[in-house]
C-alpha cells in the first residue's frame, strides 16, 4: 500500500473520530484532535507530491552527473527556489531537499501546499536556531519548562508544611498531618517577529534565508523568555528595590546564601545577577587579595561563589536599581539567590515555529520570515528565592 493510501485511510478513521466527539458535544476533546487531523491532512497532500515526482522522475533518463556542492547548500539552494516559486530546480537540488526530514517542513510540503503563501521551514533549518539560542544566557535552561495543550490552566502546589513522624504505641492509630494545597495560574500567550529580506539577497543561491535571520530570531525569543522569568524575580525586591535587603560585603553575601535562604533550597541554589553585580563578586578579596571568586574547573566559562554557579544577564535586560534623585540617587546591583526552578515555572505550547512567506510582502520585492513562541509563567514557589542589591560606586 502507497504512503498517501495509509495515510488516507488514517485521516478517515481520524474524522470519523472528530465526529463523533461533536455529536457527543465533547467540543473540548474534539479540538484536541483537530491539529493532528490538520497534521496528517498535511503528510497525505506532501505524500501525494512526493508519489507523482517520483513517477515524472521514472520517464527521465540517467541522472546527471553529481556535482561538488555539499548536500547542505543545494538544499538550501533548493528552498530558496521553491519559497520564491522560481522553480528549476536541478535533480541534485531536488534529492538534497528530499532528505531534508522531519516535522515541521516534511519535504514536497513547500512545493505542494503554499498554505496562503507561507512555507513551513524544514527541521534542518530549525536547529540552527536552536543552535544560535544556545550561544545567549537562557533561563529557561534553570527553571522548569512543561508542554500543555491548554491556554490557561492550574498546576497544584504545596508549601513546607513542616510535618514531623510522631511516636506511635504498639496497634494503637498512627497519627495524621494536615496538607494544605495551593496552585498556580498560568496563562499561554503568543510572541512573534517578522523580518523581511530582500528577494535580491535571497538570489544569491548560496544564502540561507534562516540564517540570514536567525541570530535577531533566536537573540528576540530568548530575550522574551528570559523577560518573562526577570519579571517574577523582580516582585522580589518590591518598589525601587525596597524589599531587598544592602549587602556590601562577602560576610552579607553569606549571611544571605547559608541563612536568608530557605535551607531545602540551599544544595540547588544559584546566583542570578547582571554584569555589574558580576563585576562586584570579581572585585571580591578575602582581606588577604586573594579572590573569593574563582572559576568552575571542570568548566572554565563558569564561575562558582561558595560552590554556588553565578548565572550572569545582561544589564540591559537585568536593569539595575535606581533610587531618588539628585545628590541622593543611587544605583544597585541586584542579587537573586536561590532554586530558580522551584520558584518560575513555565508552561509551553511547543516550541519556535518559524515560516517564511512571499505573500506578506507583495507590494515589496521581498521575502518575510516570521518566529512565533507560545508559552507562559507562573510562580511556582514563592519561599524558593530571596533577593538582595549591593550598591555601585
Amino acid at each position: 500500500m502507497k504512503k498517501s493510501d495509509e495515510l488516507r485511510n488514517e485521516i478517515d478513521k481520524l474524522s470519523a473520530k472528530i465526529e463523533d466527539l461533536q455529536n457527543k458535544e465533547e467540543f473540548v476533546e474534539a479540538a484536541k484532535w483537530s491539529g493532528e487531523l490538520n497534521a496528517l491532512v498535511n503528510q497525505y497532500k506532501a505524500a501525494k507530491a512526493l508519489e507523482e515526482m517520483e513517477i515524472k522522475d521514472m520517464g527521465k533518463g540517467a541522472p546527471a552527473p553529481a556535482s561538488n556542492v555539499p548536500e547542505n547548500e543545494l538544499a538550501r539552494r533548493a528552498f530558496n527556489k521553491l519559497v520564491k516559486r522560481a522553480g528549476g530546480l536541478t535533480d541534485e537540488e531536488r534529492q538534497a531537499y528530499k532528505n531534508v526530514t522531519g516535522s515541521p517542513g516534511q519535504p514536497g510540503q513547500i512545493e505542494s501546499i503554499p498554505a496562503k503563501g507561507g512555507y513551513l521551514v524544514p527541521t534542518e533549518q530549525m536547529m540552527q536556531i536552536q543552535d544560535l539560542r544556545n550561544e545567549f544566557t537562557q533561563l529557561r535552561d534553570y527553571i522548569t519548562v512543561r508542554s500543555t495543550d491548554y491556554t490557561t490552566g492550574s498546576w497544584p502546589t504545596i508549601s513546607d508544611q513542616q510535618l514531623v513522624f510522631q511516636t506511635f504505641a504498639e496497634l494503637t492509630d498512627i497519627p495524621e498531618g494536615d496538607i494544605t494545597f495551593g496552585q498556580a495560574d498560568y496563562t499561554v500567550e503568543d510572541r512573534g517577529l517578522i523580518i523581511p529580506v530582500s528577494n535580491q539577497l535571497i538570489d544569491d543561491a548560496n544564502a540561507d534565508i534562516v540564517d540570514i535571520c536567525g541570530r535577531e530570531l533566536a537573540l528576540a525569543s530568548v530575550r522574551a523568555e528570559n523577560a518573562a522569568v526577570i519579571g517574577h524575580l523582580d516582585t522580589l525586591t518590591g518598589t525601587g528595590g525596597a524589599s531587598a535587603p544592602t549587602i556590601s560585603s562577602h560576610k552579607a553575601l553569606n549571611e544571605a546564601l547559608f541563612k536568608g535562604l530557605n535551607r531545602k533550597y540551599y544544595n540547588n541554589a544559584k546566583i542570578y545577577t547582571n554584569q555589574s553585580g558580576f563585576l562586584f563578586l570579581a572585585n571580591l578579596d578575602d582581606g588577604n587579595n586573594r579572590p573569593l571568586f574563582v572559576p568552575d574547573v571542570t568548566q572554565p566559562d563558569k564561575y562558582m561563589y561558595r560552590g554556588k554557579e553565578i548565572v550572569v544577564i545582561e544589564d540591559s535586560l537585568l536593569e539595575n536599581i535606581e533610587t531618588g534623585s539628585g545628590s541622593s540617587a543611587k544605583t544597585y546591583a541586584p542579587f537573586f539567590i536561590g532554586n530558580l526552578a522551584e520558584y518560575v515555572w513555565m508552561f509551553e505550547r511547543r516550541g519556535m515555529e518559524l515560516a517564511i512567506s512571499t505573500e506578506y510582502l507583495w507590494r515589496k520585492y521581498g521575502t518575510a520570515l516570521r518566529g512565533v513562541i507560545r508559552f507562559g509563567t507562573t510562580v511556582y514557589d514563592s519561599s524558593a528565592m530571596i533577593a538582595r542589591k549591593v550598591e555601585l560606586p
